[in-house]
């Protein structure tokens, strides 16, 4: 297996760190404003939205998954 130049290395955690503190705080938000919703009442709830629910669920179980990929192979997790 070819090493990858360090720069370049480097360069990836840079962009993957600005990449998961954008997607972290947007995710606060978002829980946020769900949380807030819980205490409203809801209006109906369309079928399409349920499936966007699952697939969102599913997406971030994938990244969960990529990103502990990401810091096991930095040798950062095991």
């Amino acid at each position: 297996m070819d090493s990858t130049p360090a720069g370049i290395v480097h360069a990836a955690i840079d962009e993957l760190l600005f990449v998961v503190g954008k997607s972290a705080d947007d995710l606060q938000m978002f829980h946020d404003t769900l949380a807030k919703a819980r205490l409203a009442p809801l209006p109906p709830f369309p079928r399409a939205t349920l499936i966007t629910t699952a697939h969102i669920v599913d997406d971030l179980k994938r990244v969960e998954r990529d990103l502990r990929d990401v810091l096991i192979s930095l040798g950062l997790a095991s």
